[in-house]
């Protein structure tokens, strides 16, 4: 019931509404109405249409503007692309130069660490001898300083001067207040004081004979003069000794020698350049078989030294070789070293043990050889100087000279189990030192220390030689100062101006020097030769 009157109340509204709205169309009020609306609605949607087409023509305008900026970045990358890639090559070849500079960099620090090496290099880190170095440093004392002054020491034996058998005798009188003095009396001991002294005179020996005359065929005769005695005026032994020494072993050079001789004679003897210079020839032909039985001495002895040094004849180089043991040494002339200069010298045929520095050559002969470690120490301290973030030359060079001080101390008698400690330490060192070059290999500027590594661990038998023969040094110091006399004559003669004149100094070094340290007198072994 009561939804038939709802349904019928909307009805009737809606007729109401209707009728309304035909009577305002009637009217004209309603089309004006919606006239104005629709004006309305049109003006406004006129205007959202400008507001439309200006923000269009904004969009339009800023879309242009970002068409112009984007062709402007365009070519702005561009631009910045074409200089990206000019930079880029500026940049390699900046490094480029940059690791040409860097190399160079480094080829000059090996070139001025090679320079160094071989500036600081002197006697105590190479081969180079102390007199080639001019006011080197003093030589450390090791001993520890004590408030005692120099001199004789209360204690010590003394080293008195000899007494000579007197030529003249000269008695002191003992003054009188001593003699007749009741408070002195005679002891029984006589004190005796000499004076030594040298007096050079000249002794002219003349010998005379009468001249006879053969009727018949003329010719003359008369007794015969002594051996020697040739010339009108011939010098004695004494003398040629002297001019011989001097010249040849104290290496005065001839015209000193001449003039020495003239004024320790008061001008009475005039030695002519020739006759000083001929000695040599003279000496040589007279002591020939001494050297001969030298020569036998050194082939027979378990052990001999050997080594070479430079010479310089006639403004060419050569060299001297010596062959030495303690008791006897020869010296030999050569063009070259190497085999041919060991022809015709105790080392040919030598069949025991040979000590010398690290030359290949000598391997080639012998039984048995002992490099010198002196050498080797004074490797090691170069390579010490010039490869300080090295270890193994350190501990080496440590290693060497306690193990030669402990033998000896130990009067060279080395045990087995030392001698297996020795090596197995010089084998530990060794094995370091491949190591370390391993991780830091040596540059081409100095390869002196990796050289010596090798050298020592190939020779390694050769450089322990010594722990197995007592008879065998560790060191060819023996030749290194014999062949030290030669280079004080040859640094006086700067250049010799014959092969002879070198041979003739050669023979005559080695028998003085071996009659030297057998205790003969040098100038009796010359007066000898020249008598």
């Amino acid at each position: 019931m009561s939804y038939t009157f709802n349904n019928s109340t909307k009805i009737q509204a809606e007729n109401h509404k209707l009728r309304k709205y035909i009577e305002e169309l009637e009217s004209g009020e309603a089309i004006t109405k919606l006239h104005n609306e629709y004006e309305k609605r049109i003006h406004t949607l006129e205007y959202k249409l400008q507001q439309k087409i200006r923000e269009a023509e904004k969009y339009q305008n800023l879309w242009r503007n970002a068409l112009k900026q984007v062709d402007a970045e365009r070519a702005n990358a561009a631009m910045i692309s074409a200089d990206k890639d000019a930079v880029v090559r500026e940049c390699d070849d900046l490094k480029k130069g940059s690791i040409t500079a860097q190399e160079k960099m480094q080829e000059l620090q090996g070139v001025i660490s090679n320079l160094k090496a071989q500036l600081n290099r002197n006697y105590e880190n190479s081969s180079i001898p102390s007199s080639q170095k001019q006011n080197h440093k003093k030589i450390k004392n090791s001993r520890e300083k004590t408030e005692r002054k120099p001199g004789g020491q209360t204690g010590h034996v003394g080293h008195k001067r000899s007494h000579h058998i007197p030529t003249l005798k000269e008695e002191i009188p003992v003054p009188a207040e001593i003699v007749n003095s009741p408070d002195y009396y005679l002891t029984g001991k006589v004190i005796t004081k000499q004076v030594v002294d040298l007096e050079v005179r000249v002794e002219v020996t003349e010998y005379s004979t009468l001249e006879y005359r053969n009727r018949i065929t003329g010719t003359r005769g008369h007794a015969p003069f002594p051996n020697g005695v040739v010339n009108d005026v011939t010098y004695g032994g004494n003398v040629k000794a002297l001019a011989f020494l001097l010249n040849n072993y104290c290496n005065v050079s001839i015209d000193k020698t001449q003039e020495m001789i003239s004024e320790l004679s008061e001008r009475k003897i005039q030695l002519s350049k020739g006759m000083i210079n001929g000695l040599g020839r003279i000496f040589s032909a007279e002591t020939a078989e001494d050297r001969k039985q030298i020569f036998s001495d050194l082939l027979s002895s378990p052990v001999m030294y050997s080594d070479a040094t430079a010479s310089r004849i006639n403004g060419k180089g050569a060299a001297v070789i010596v062959c030495a043991t303690p008791k006897e040494m020869l010296y030999f002339s050569r063009e070259h070293k190497g085999h041919e200069g060991l022809k015709e010298t105790p080392v040919e045929d030598y069949q025991f043990t040979l000590v010398h520095d690290h030359d290949k050559t000598y391997y080639n002969y012998g039984s048995g050889h002992q490099e010198c470690l002196s050498h080797v120490i004074r490797y090691l301290k170069d390579s010490i100087e010039n490869e300080p973030y090295l270890t193994w030359n350190k501990d080496m060079r440590e290693f060497l000279q306690t193990m030669i001080h402990e033998v000896k101390e130990s009067n060279r008698e080395v045990s087995d189990d030392k001698r297996t400690e020795y090596e197995s330490r010089y084998d530990e060192l060794i094995k370091n030192a491949e190591e370390e070059y391993k991780n830091r290999p040596p540059t081409k500027y100095y390869r002196d220390g990796y050289n010596l590594f090798k050298r020592m661990k190939e020779y390694r038998d050769n450089h322990l030689l010594f722990l197995y023969n007592r008879e065998v040094e560790y060191t060819n110091n023996l030749s290194e100062r014999l062949l030290r006399i030669f280079k004080r004559k040859m640094k006086q003669a700067v250049t010799f101006r014959s092969t002879d004149s070198v041979t003739y100094l050669c023979e005559a070094l080695g028998v003085i020097e071996t009659g030297r340290v057998r205790g003969t007198s040098i100038y009796q072994i010359t007066k000898n030769a020249f008598a």
